[in-house]
Parts: structure tokens; C-alpha cells; sequence
């Protein structure tokens, strides 16, 4: 059997990285998304152990020289930097460090295919659907405006998750659900509560007609932590519904 290769890819709140993994996936590999700055994508090399990062050049705030030495310190792993146009400077300091600095590729697809020939990868048998949870999760915190620079986007992001794969979706339920996200993105469920409180009230405060905050019962009044959970979850299960059917 081929091993699973384990892609890490830096997300900056785009579609480009969940559409990304979920094209990794579908190739066999094992990936995911992780928010991309310094603290937060150094937490995950430590817990998850990827053998390729992928980093978004197009980040102005990030210190790329001295976050590639600090992974370096930490792993041997492939680093792939993404560019959208050239910087020779750049690109000469990360290439000192063995850091590979690619263009952006046109599709999904096309990246896959290029990291699977830069890294030497075999890709892996896959049974992935073509649907993909967390690009409709995306899409959907996108629509209400959710601001993908908090913390508490990502947070959310798994909870809708980790809440859409379970029976019922409750208040009650909550108690589970944060303990599960502080889990996966290495954290503490006090801090997944309080920077999905601060993620929701933002896009509240900042709402307008090009937001998606005046459906149903959301019009009235800033929905708690669960009561926008359950309502997205209700919503995709909805919608998924309405697929089938039609």
C-alpha cells in the first residue's frame, strides 16, 4: 500500500487552501488547513507532523525567512511558497533555506499535481466524494460575513463541522463540540468558546444587505455560539436534503 502523504497547507481565508486539501484528499493524501501565521502554523508542525507545508506568499504580515527557520528547527519536511508575482529577493533568501517557490497554479487539481512531481509523491488510493464539507462550510461563513482573519473563523469552521456529523445539534451539545475543536487545533475549549463569541459578534456588528444575517430568526439579534451553529448545521443539512431530492 502507498503511504499517506501529509500535506499541511496555510490558510488565509480564501477558498484556495479548503479547495486545496479537499483536491489533496480526493488524490489520497492527507490534509488540511490551518490558519497561517507564525504561532498558529508552528503549533501544527508540532502536533501533526506533515511531511509538505504549503505556504501563501501573498501574506504581507508574515516574516517568511525567519518562520522558515524556525520549521527547519523543527523538521525536515518539503516547504512549497506560493507565489502570485515574482520577488527575486524573496524567493532567492527562501531558496537559501530550501524552501521551493512555485506560481500559483490555475486549478486544484494543478496544484496536486505539481507538489506530487516536486516532492516525488505517489499518490494514494482515494475514495473521496465530490462534495466537500468544509469548502460548503467555508462558502458559508464567507456569506455572513464572518471575518477570516479572527482565530474564531477557523474554530468555527470545525465546530460546524465536528456539530453537522452529529445526530442532533443542541445547546447541550456544545459541551462536547468545544472540548472536540480545542482538540483538533490544539487549543482550550475556553479559548475556542470565546474566540467563536468574538468571531460571530464581529460579522454581527459589521453586517449589512450583502450578508446573509436576515434569514429566519438571525434578523433580531446576534446569535449565540450554539444558535449559530445549529442554524448553519440546519442549514447544510437543508440544503443537502434539497440535492437529493432534486
Amino acid at each position: 500500500m502507498t503511504k499517506q502523504t501529509r500535506i499541511l497547507i496555510g490558510d488565509i481565508g480564501d477558498q484556495f487552501a479548503v479547495n486545496g486539501a479537499f483536491a489533496f484528499r480526493k488524490a489520497g493524501d492527507w490534509a488540511v488547513t490551518r490558519k497561517q501565521t507564525h504561532d498558529d502554523m508552528l503549533q501544527s508542525l508540532r502536533f501533526e507532523h506533515p511531511d509538505v507545508l504549503i505556504l501563501n506568499l501573498t501574506v504581507p504580515t508574515m516574516h517568511f525567512p525567519l518562520f522558515a527557520n524556525a520549521v527547519q528547527q523543527l523538521s525536515d519536511l518539503s516547504i512549497i511558497a506560493l507565489c502570485r508575482k515574482q520577488d527575486p529577493y524573496l524567493e532567492r533568501l527562501l531558496e537559501q533555506q530550501d524552501v521551493r517557490c512555485i506560481r500559483f497554479p490555475d486549478s486544484p487539481a494543478a496544484l496536486v499535481q505539481e507538489i506530487h512531481r516536486i516532492c516525488g509523491i505517489t499518490p494514494a488510493n482515494a475514495d473521496v466524494p465530490d462534495a466537500d464539507p468544509e469548502v460548503e462550510v467555508t462558502k458559508l461563513l464567507h456569506s455572513f460575513g464572518i471575518p477570516a482573519n479572527l482565530r474564531g473563523f477557523y474554530y468555527l469552521r470545525a465546530a460546524i463541522l465536528i456539530a453537522v456529523q452529529k445526530p442532533t445539534c443542541s445547546g447541550i451539545m456544545m459541551n462536547e463540540i468545544y472540548p472536540a475543536v480545542a482538540q483538533e487545533m490544539h487549543s482550550t475549549p475556553a479559548r475556542v468558546e470565546r474566540a467563536i463569541r468574538h468571531a460571530i459578534m464581529q460579522a454581527w456588528e459589521n453586517n449589512d444587505s450583502r450578508f446573509n444575517w436576515h434569514f429566519g430568526q438571525m434578523k433580531n439579534h446576534c446569535m449565540t455560539n450554539s444558535e449559530f451553529i445549529a442554524f448553519t448545521v440546519d442549514w447544510i443539512r437543508t440544503e443537502h436534503a434539497s440535492k437529493l431530492c432534486g
